[in-house]
């Protein structure tokens, strides 16, 4: 009788250290597995978070939105780029350019706030973060705070004023220029490049 208490005791004994011996390594095992994404992962900043860092990027010649010399479709698709801008503090966007050059040909195409101003160049559009046309008003400029979104299309050139002619194309480089003015009155710009890859 006493060897089969002994016997039994040796048992659960046994049993329960082989029980305890694997909860160690199925526990912490299933706690970091839990644990990982409520842990705090490094960031990768998928938007512009300093005051001279935007996000100027290419997405395409998708839609039609202009005509190079008005905000009217022509039929054809325009090219189309994505920016996000911050702004630390709120400001008014008074213009936005973009550029490219090369080999002695110099094109630029733009938007400005002032209805009132012309373009020198070809025309741009100029789409909120919601999809809305911003359409050219007073001499106020555009206000914006914190993050902004902006997509911007602009035509190709066939033989434009008789001579202007660019495709978008693998390798060409577009520079970006938006003027604002703070609350504090203050001129200010953001310049970026793109090449199309």
């Amino acid at each position: 009788m006493k060897f089969t208490k002994i016997l039994i005791s040796v048992v659960v004994v046994v049993t329960l250290l082989g029980c305890s011996a694997t909860k160690p390594q199925s526990t912490p095992s299933t706690t970091k597995a839990q644990a990982q994404p409520s842990q705090p992962q490094p960031q990768v900043p998928t938007s512009p978070t300093l005051l001279t860092d935007i996000a100027f990027n290419w997405i395409g010649v998708d839609q039609d939105k202009l005509s190079p010399n008005d905000i009217k479709s022509d039929g054809k698709p325009d090219g189309h780029f994505h920016i996000t801008v911050p702004f630390t503090q709120p400001s008014a966007v008074k213009s936005i350019w973009i550029r490219y050059a090369e080999f002695g040909k110099s094109y630029k195409w733009g938007w400005i706030y002032n209805k009132n101003l012309p373009i020198t160049g070809y025309m741009m559009a100029v789409f909120d973060g919601l999809g809305k046309p911003i359409l050219p008003q007073g001499d106020n400029g555009y206000r914006v705070d914190g993050l902004a979104d902006f997509d911007l299309y602009i035509s190709e050139l066939n033989n434009e004023s008789g001579r202007d002619t660019l495709k978008f194309e693998k390798g060409k480089k577009f520079t970006l220029e938006i003027d604002y003015v703070t609350q504090k009155d203050e001129q200010k710009e953001f310049t970026s490049s793109v090449e199309i890859t």
